[in-house]
């Protein structure tokens, strides 16, 4: 495996207190007029800037291999990293909504299809689950849809002339998704909607493989530039191109900038890597800290994001990752690590 790129961590830090503090946006205060505007806007792409990382951790924790035991390796590490944490999130935010789930994507309540459909993640087929049962959920199925796609990808990438068939294939997915979803899908779902909840169907639509699967192709693009050393001008002006036919993508564009700077400089902090490295728990906790804390203290942004971060960075450190994942970690690893060596036996 290659070493590890210590810019990764110090990235899922800034990615995880750039969705703090675009939620602890409506809960503060700032003497900087149109700041909170500004926080809440952008500092909802840390969720892109996590999905970059991802398409570059996934080339580097892959390995070598392409066969069905280097998948069923990757997935038993990826869900004993990703499922038992997510179940657990569930039931909690079932417990303090009452039932009730996240209102502004569940204006009627949930249903018991919601928690299932979550559970197997599968929300993000269901305009009634796709957000609504753990809140920023959504994030996590379009990881999972994506990790069920990935090995099929690197299988494409290490084909001759497969990393330039793969960032065309990303690109030209994304921009067709786009405008589908502007055009049509957004539209009719909206009018098939109450017009008080008409938003609901840019928030689906938004949250779209298709549309988010642009910042995994730049993952995959920095990691052929940083990790292999070569320079995909082709892939990188087709992923480009790509950013550019929208806003949103100008600014993922720009977002991706930043990251392969700090990559291919692996540039390190030792603060925003310690959060980096415990983002997921803090991403799932998060939520009902903001206004916990808020309650309690009304101060400007810039300190409620560092007092919530700090916050649940704790909960993570001293609760969550000693208890909960650090112990399915283990048993992932070992999983995997016993399915290659059976493997190798079964070989020889």
């Amino acid at each position: 495996m290659t070493t590890r790129n210590q810019s990764l961590d110090l990235l899922r830090g800034i990615a995880i207190l750039m969705v703090v503090a675009s939620h602890c946006a409506n809960h503060a205060t700032s003497f900087i007029p149109g700041f909170l505007a500004f926080t809440y806007d952008y500092g909802q792409l840390g969720v892109q800037l996590f999905f970059i990382v991802s398409g570059y951790t996934m080339m580097l924790t892959y390995g070598g291999r392409t066969d069905l035991a280097a998948a069923g390796s990757f997935y038993l590490r990826r869900a004993f990293r990703i499922v038992p944490l997510f179940w657990i999130a569930i039931v909690f935010y079932l417990v303090i909504t009452r039932g009730e789930g996240v209102k502004q994507w569940a204006p009627e309540g949930l249903g018991a299809p919601d928690v299932v459909l979550t559970a197997l993640f599968l929300h993000l087929f269901s305009l009634t689950a796709f957000n609504s049962v753990v809140p920023g959920g959504w994030s996590i199925g379009v990881e999972m849809q994506f990790y069920l796609l990935f090995p099929l990808i690197i299988r494409l990438f290490r084909q001759p002339n497969g990393p330039v068939a793969c960032y065309a294939l990303i690109a030209a997915t994304s921009v067709a998704a786009g405008a589908l979803a502007k055009f049509y899908l957004v539209p009719h779902l909206a009018a098939s909607l109450p017009p008080q909840q008409a938003y609901l169907a840019e928030g689906f639509y938004f949250c779209w493989l298709p549309r988010q699967v642009i910042c995994f192709g730049l993952g995959l693009l920095f990691y052929d530039i940083v990790e292999r050393g070569n320079r995909p001008r082709l892939g990188a002006l087709l992923l480009a191109g790509a950013c550019l036919t929208s806003a949103w993508g100008a600014q993922v564009a720009l977002l991706g900038a930043m990251a392969y700077v700090l990559l291919k400089g692996s540039v390190a902090n030792s603060v925003l890597g310690l959060l980096g490295r415990h983002s997921y728990a803090i991403y799932l906790v998060h939520f009902p800290v903001v206004p916990a804390i808020a309650a309690w203290l009304h101060v400007d942004i810039l300190l409620l994001t560092m007092l919530v971060a700090g916050a649940s960075l704790a909960l993570s450190y001293f609760i969550i990752e000693p208890m909960i994942e650090r112990r399915f970690n283990r048993l992932g690893h070992q999983l995997a690590a016993d399915l290659g060596r059976s493997r190798g036996v079964a070989t020889a």
